[in-house]
């Protein structure tokens, strides 16, 4: 039970409470905007969001406006069951649900998925990096990032690690915003690539590179993705795609991840077109193959 003044979680990330392993961690505050506050610790970046929010990997959705929480200046620790500010505890989610957040194995998207997101894109406002799913080269941004991106998809379908792995750091940290374009769109191709053993090695190494890269919140987001974390809203569409729906179903997860940020969602959703292009082509390509 919260104290006065607690504010209560609705929902929160499984994988972090796992990570917590009933462990109190000292914390800051890393950044602070009108729907999200991100605390730094050990785990890497933990975020509250605001209510009505998407669950993101390593973060929980306040059942309260943030507007009620003040944790600045104070000494902040998390625990697997709340947020305490100067020893009184500010966020209890000890009784919220915990959600899985892991993207389990499971067949690749068929092409038609590819065609279906490729008719989307096309549909897209003009910021950020989905012309390219289009082959049209707008903006400096992506005349620099083209001759990267592919490079980075052709060693992934030889199975060239090593080269990947170059590719995945010259492709990271590529656009305007909080999170750059070119690390939205690597989220949204990593999460096709095959979950084997092998490959789900390769997908975390590639997550890693790119995150030496880039900045703080977007590399947090590449690792998640490295260890096949993804929001609630992710997980639903490629459960969608995998299945091979369409129609109004499949748009209505479009729109729900191409609403995150100014042009990040729709980005993450380019980077899911080449991604199911890629696995579409790997086949029983093995890792180390050049």
């Amino acid at each position: 039970m919260g104290g006065q003044g607690t504010i209560q979680a609705g929902r929160v990330c499984g994988a972090m409470i796992d990570a917590l392993c009933g462990e109190v961690l000292s914390v800051e505050i890393h950044s602070q905007f009108q729907n999200a506050i991100n605390l730094k610790t050990s785990l890497g970046l933990i975020t509250l969001l605001a209510p009505g929010r998407c669950l993101q990997p390593y973060s929980m959705v306040l059942q309260e406006s943030m507007e009620q929480l003040s944790l600045e200046p104070s000494a902040l620790a998390l625990g697997s069951g709340g947020l305490w500010s100067d020893g009184a505890l500010a966020v209890d989610f000890a009784s919220a649900p915990k959600v899985d957040l892991l993207l389990r194995a499971g067949p690749t998207p068929p092409l038609s998925a590819a065609r279906s997101l490729r008719r989307f894109l096309a549909c897209a406002p003009g910021d950020g990096l989905s012309p390219l799913a289009l082959n049209r080269v707008e903006g400096p941004f992506a005349t620099l990032l083209v001759p990267r991106l592919e490079v980075l998809r052709r060693a992934v379908r030889a199975g060239d690690s090593t080269a990947a792995l170059a590719a995945a750091r010259r492709v990271a940290g590529c656009g305007p915003g909080l999170t750059p374009s070119s690390d939205d769109l690597l989220c949204g191709y990593l999460s096709q690539l095959p979950r084997s053993s092998q490959w789900a090695d390769l997908t975390a190494g590639l997550a890693r590179a790119a995150a030496e890269e880039t900045n703080d919140i977007s590399a947090a987001l590449l690792l998640r993705a490295g260890d096949g974390l993804y929001s609630e809203d992710v997980l639903a569409l490629i459960a969608c795609l995998r299945h091979g729906r369409d129609g109004q179903e499949l748009t209505a997860c479009l729109l729900r991840v191409a609403r995150f940020g100014s042009s990040s969602g729709y980005d993450f959703l380019t980077g899911v077109y080449f991604g199911i292009l890629d696995a579409c082509a790997i086949g029983g390509i093995h890792i180390g193959q050049t």
